[in-house]
């Protein structure tokens, strides 16, 4: 974590606690488009295996005392606040640390894994083959093509030491250069034969990015996830993506909504203009907080769980160079203490 002083940013500590690992993974999901190859701190400390991220985004913690260093003591995570602008820090000193080299990787990239559900309710092998054979041609038009982030339930857990597993050769391979520096690799697919090899290593949920393979740092679309909190109507749901939906047609996009297979509901916007990823999330946010302020009252965009309750979640990070969402077609897996609607 980072503190503000005026123009300037320091250190503040770690924070432990407040999130479950579920939780956790999704966070570093929506920090992933603002990773950097440098520390935005204004003063460097020695973190050498620290994934540095932009200071773009700030988050409500709450905690005990600071120690004599400033550090945050018995620190809680209680939520990133979306809903306020964050300062520019001021440029850190230069500073370098000696990395280790790359090292050959085979198997599922670590980097593709989304997450992981250990208490999840998910599909048999035999069944997610079944289904996508079924609906494979429907699914590629939205899930073809681009890089992909899976989700594997916990007997398909690719979290684990010693070589990973092997990939069927019609399941694709892509390689990117980070943001925060050096080469990764991430996975796609074209066919059902993809698909299938998909599920022979454990995959359930697909979310795949918002640009193809073909230019993966342009995206085509636009992701708005509408979360309700506890206490909103499913009407009120519907009620708001229409709202949504005549704010995206005065801009001149052609929105279409998507089920989540969850609670909440994702409107699509194809895009029919050229703009990178940071400009994709600049425009969705300028667009959530629009619509937020129709009534204050009811929407928020900050994922703080104080700020949620009776309102719904305007979620715009799921725009950006890396960032995800559930895909079209793609099955779930249920967490098995939750009923579905």
């Amino acid at each position: 974590m980072g503190r503000r002083e005026g123009d300037r940013l320091f250190y503040a500590g770690k924070v432990r606690s407040g999130f479950t690992e579920a939780e956790a993974r999704d966070l570093r999901e929506r920090l992933e488009p603002f990773t950097c190859k440098e520390s935005p701190l204004s003063e460097p400390v020695k973190k050498p295996k620290a994934t540095w991220v932009e200071p773009v985004i700030e988050a409500e913690i709450a905690y005990s005392t600071l120690t004599e260093n400033k550090l945050l003591r018995e620190a809680v995570f209680k939520g990133l606040r979306e809903d306020r602008e964050v300062p520019p820090a001021r440029p850190p000193a230069p500073m370098s640390f000696r990395t280790a080299g790359n090292r050959p990787q085979t198997g599922v990239p670590r980097e593709n894994i989304l997450q992981l559900l250990p208490d999840a309710l998910a599909p048999s092998k035999e069944e997610l083959a079944a289904y996508w054979t079924k609906v494979w041609k429907r699914a590629l038009e939205h899930l073809g093509r681009r890089p992909l982030k899976l989700v594997p339930c916990q007997r398909h857990n690719f979290y684990h030491k010693g070589k990973l597993p092997p990939v069927h050769e019609a399941v694709h391979r892509l390689t990117i250069e980070k943001r925060e520096g050096g080469e990764g690799t991430r996975l796609w697919v074209d066919d059902l034969a993809g698909l299938l090899g998909l599920v022979e290593i454990g995959a359930v949920e697909l979310h795949p990015w918002n640009a193809s393979i073909d230019d993966i740092e342009h995206p085509d679309v636009l992701v708005f996830d509408l979360d309700p909190g506890e206490g909103v109507a499913w009407e009120f749901v519907i009620e708001t993506a229409l709202r949504l939906r005549r704010m995206l047609k005065d801009e001149g996009l052609e929105p279409w909504p998507k089920l989540t297979g969850r609670k909440g509901l994702h409107l699509m916007a194809p895009l029919n203009r050229r703009i990178n990823h940071d400009e994709a999330r600049a425009f969705a946010k300028r667009i959530a907080r629009r619509l937020a302020t129709t009534a204050p009252v009811r929407y928020t965009i900050s994922s703080a769980p104080g700020k949620r309750t009776g309102r719904i979640f305007i979620d715009y990070l799921r725009n950006g160079r890396g960032t995800t969402a559930i895909g079209a077609w793609s099955p779930r897996a249920r967490d098995s203490r939750l009923r579905p609607r």
